[in-house]
């Protein structure tokens, strides 16, 4: 299991790796329109009224660790730090496999 620990709003926070259920059912938590298919995600929807509201609704149902006043502390920067951390810890293989996919595809789009 892989883990990163970062510091968000004066606390250690250890980002750990969950299982694929406990991210399908993260994904209903945050997005419960999704019914857990990562696909079905309307992004412009879910972010069409973008303003620090989503901050203090989403961040806790991925950290329940965190606070509202923990948000309202905390710098931009670790707000992507942490982001980052639990993106890595869970999504890195996927990184992984999906950059030389990418990397291919934009070859055989510039040899057309």
């Amino acid at each position: 299991m892989r883990t990163k620990v970062v510091f968000f709003a004066g606390k250690e926070i250890r980002v750990e790796e969950r299982r694929i259920g406990e991210l399908e059912k993260l994904i209903v938590d945050l997005f419960p329109s999704s019914k857990g298919k990562i696909a079905n995600i309307d992004i412009s929807k879910e972010l069409g009224a973008l303003d620090f509201d989503i901050l203090y609704e989403k961040l806790p149902v991925i950290f329940p660790e965190i606070t509202k006043e923990d948000i309202k502390v905390a710098y931009m920067s670790e707000i992507e730090a942490i982001l980052e951390a639990f993106i890595d810890v869970n999504f890195l293989g996927l990184k992984k496999i999906l950059k030389p996919i990418l990397a291919l595809a934009q070859n055989g789009l510039m040899q057309k």
